[in-house]
């Protein structure tokens, strides 16, 4: 186990140190999803402005909202985002080669490439937590709550994504399913927490879990209850193992596609 992840961290550093060696373009690139994230955050709190409060959420919840969601994406698809390229690798072949190295396959293939962009994310959530914890004055309990319902969201995050482009070992055009599975998942994540609530709520949690990455962390982290955290974390834990195990099942899916040619 320490040897795989040894060769995990050796195969992220690698892959970051490739993708910053044209730096100019690196930071645009970052700098430039940063901006983009702004919009999402704008509309949001100018809506909230506008209809007053919904649920108990406030207009610096959002910032909450967007600072868990973008972290925990910014992460996944930047230093993970070999996940995402799963249906390219099994319609190429290209997954034959993980098969045959003798490192943990999820890792080997999560750790095959890297996202520059998806840096982009991740600073930017980390500006909304420094805004949120400047203007709600956050004290150390909070702080911590914040640091592990972080990691919780991550978690949660590449879990859901290992269960959706595990896909590719089953439908012959994966792409498609795989991009409607993640848009699916992504999209409530995005939303106002206030929004979902009885049976809606319970589906976003239980069935799909957009809620976990997001919403759910925010209110617990402003009603600072360590027992509603602790719940979060059962989920991901049960998640975990259910995608751990669902990713090992779907790889015996998998048949070795040569695409040998005779060229001229």
């Amino acid at each position: 186990m320490m040897n795989d992840l040894r060769f995990a961290l050796y195969a992220i550093k690698k892959n970051i140190a490739n993708s910053t060696e044209l730096r100019t373009s690196f930071a645009l690139t970052v700098l430039g999803m940063a901006i983009n994230n702004v919009s999402f955050l704008v509309i949001w709190i100018f809506f909230i402005q506008s209809v007053g409060e919904i649920n108990g959420w406030r207009a610096i919840d959002i910032l909450a909202l967007d600072g868990f969601v973008a972290l925990s994406y910014g992460i996944t698809f930047s230093i993970f985002v070999g996940i995402k390229l799963l249906p390219q690798y099994v319609a190429d072949g290209v997954f034959d080669r993980f098969l045959l190295s003798p490192k943990n396959v999820l890792l080997r293939v999560a750790t095959s490439a890297f996202h520059a962009s998806a840096v982009g994310d991740f600073v930017f959530g980390v500006a909304c937590f420094g805004i949120y914890a400047w203007v709600v004055d956050i004290h150390i309990t909070q702080l911590m709550i914040l640091f592990l319902l972080t990691i919780n969201a991550t978690v949660m995050f590449f879990v859901v994504s290992v269960l959706i482009y595990s896909a590719s070992f089953y439908f012959t055009d994966a792409y498609s399913v795989t991009y409607s599975l993640f848009d699916l998942f992504m999209t409530p994540t995005l939303f106002h927490g206030g929004l979902f609530h009885g049976t809606m709520r319970f589906i976003f949690t239980f069935l799909i879990p957009s809620l976990v990455i997001g919403a759910l962390p925010t209110e617990i982290l402003a009603s600072v209850s360590v027992v509603h955290m602790l719940v979060l974390m059962g989920i991901t834990a049960v998640w975990f193992a259910g995608a751990m195990w669902f990713f090992r099942h779907s790889i015996k899916r998998y048949e070795s596609a040569n695409f040998m040619t005779f060229g001229r």
